[in-house]
């Protein structure tokens, strides 16, 4: 008898280990307003990312990291930060040139990383496509289970997930070394649900320190 339980203990090994293995499912590609945003984008597409483009620009600088950020607060339940990055522009000298930039109009050209974040999907007016699934405010967690397995493994009615926004060039390692990919280090998207609808959405930039 206990032959047949040893045998079966042992080929379930693979199927726990690669469960484990892969915490997060991921993407390669977001797209708000067919914005890219899974790559640097200019100043001047940031207009093209909010429904409606207009809010109180404010501007800060991160002794952290070295980098500008440009935040857009409004009405809406939503914020948008740009945060420039000297390898992204490196024809720029940071301190002469942002010291008299205020808004987006004046970034020009300058490139940097956008995080989103839709704080209540009601106010959520812009069209959002990740990879090639379209993400409304009608998302139901049913899809996102089959959308995403692994990131969804054991969720709730009501909670959160994370689905990693990788580059082309980390899928190697990630298959390799999953351990080595995770929130707030690994960029990713935030999927907020109540009671089995979306709630909530974030994309998120990795953070480096």
């Amino acid at each position: 008898m206990k032959t047949p339980i040893l045998f079966l203990s042992i080929s379930l090994l693979p199927i726990l280990s690669h469960a484990v293995a892969n915490t997060y499912d991921y993407v390669t590609s977001v797209k708000v307003n067919q914005v890219e945003l899974n790559a640097p984008v200019t100043a001047h597409q940031v207009s093209q990312l909010l429904n409606p483009a207009n809010g109180k620009v404010s501007k800060q600088y991160a002794e952290c990291t070295g980098n500008y950020e440009y935040n857009i607060t409004s009405t809406q339940p939503k914020t948008l930060k740009f945060e420039i990055f000297n390898e992204d522009n490196p024809k720029i000298q940071a301190e002469k040139f942002y010291k008299d930039k205020a808004n987006f109009k004046q970034l020009g050209q300058i490139k940097g990383r956008v995080w989103l974040d839709w704080k209540s999907t009601q106010g959520m007016s812009e069209n959002i496509r990740v990879q090639n699934i379209q993400i409304t405010p009608n998302y139901t967690l049913q899809q996102f289970k089959q959308d995403f397995k692994y990131s969804a493994h054991g969720m709730a009615a009501s909670g959160e997930a994370q689905v990693l926004l990788l580059q082309p060039s980390e899928i190697k390692a990630f298959l390799k070394e999953p351990q080595d990919f995770a929130p707030p280090y690994t960029a990713y998207l935030n999927f907020g649900f109540k009671n089995g609808r979306l709630n909530s959405f974030a994309i998120q930039q990795a953070v480096a320190c």
